[in-house]
């Protein structure tokens, strides 16, 4: 479903202010992401996680290698065969409000995508947006409320329900989690449990909290300084006694 292959990325610095150098963020990163599984990107701050997500999503290109999902390469294509690619690989950020226009009720917001997509009736598509509360568990009156007068965890569920909208295959979730406490995390991480069986998703999980990976995940890649420090099966059991794994228990 998602390949990518000697992924590098380089950045050149050169600004009135200091030397040329080269910063190598990405070194030589290659995995391969099958239909029906989910994988976590773990480490630190730094770590080269974000820019390899940016590259996935095609936001930005690789110095060197590809990036492949469902058989194209995203790098390749022209805006409308990349907008089709958008519908199948939705992403869900840290802060939800980045993405979500203040002014917008939650109707609007989830609506939105919905109208990019497909022609349905104005009906069609409030039975939608109630079916979609309805599975990321807000109640129905939430609907017509401005995005502002939510919590922070209930704008991550309607973030998480405006990415269902258009019923991707693979759901990228960049620190998602991050910014919620431990008690709504753990009620979003059961959350998304159920939704990857419902709607058949598979997850790409950015996060410098191993745990939340642990969770959602059936393998795990460690990055650090932009390179591969090991990939794991989580279902064959991870080695605790494993030093890379150890040091991010410790993030």
């Amino acid at each position: 479903m998602l390949k990518c292959e000697n992924i590098s990325k380089i950045y050149n610095d050169n600004s009135w202010f200091s030397k040329k150098e080269s910063i190598k963020v990405l070194e030589n990163i290659s995995f391969n992401l099958s239909s029906g599984r989910s994988m976590g990107f773990a480490g630190r701050n730094g770590a080269g996680k974000s820019t390899l997500m940016r590259i996935i999503l095609g936001l930005e290109k690789p110095t060197t290698g590809t990036v492949s999902f469902m058989d194209k390469n995203i790098h390749n294509l022209k805006y409308n065969e990349l907008k089709n690619i958008y519908k199948d690989m939705q992403v869900v950020f840290q802060d939800p409000l980045s993405s979500m226009n203040p002014a917008y009720t939650v109707y609007d917001i989830i609506k939105e995508p919905v109208e990019n997509y497909y022609n349905y009736k104005q009906n069609e598509i409030k039975e939608l947006v109630s079916s979609l509360l309805a599975d990321v568990k807000l109640d129905n009156n939430k609907m017509y409320k401005n995005i502002m007068q939510l919590s922070g965890g209930e704008q991550q569920r309607v973030a998480i329900a405006r990415a269902l909208a258009v019923k991707p295959k693979l759901l990228i979730l960049d620190e998602a989690l991050s910014s919620l406490d431990m008690i709504i995390q753990a009620e979003i991480i059961h959350l998304l449990d159920d939704l990857k069986k419902q709607y058949n998703l598979f997850y790409l999980v950015i996060s410098h909290d191993i745990r939340i990976i642990l969770k959602l995940c059936d393998d795990i890649m460690f990055l650090e300084n932009g390179k591969i420090k090991g990939m794991h099966s989580i279902e064959n059991g991870i080695n605790k006694d494993d030093e890379v794994f150890n040091n991010m228990l410790l993030v």
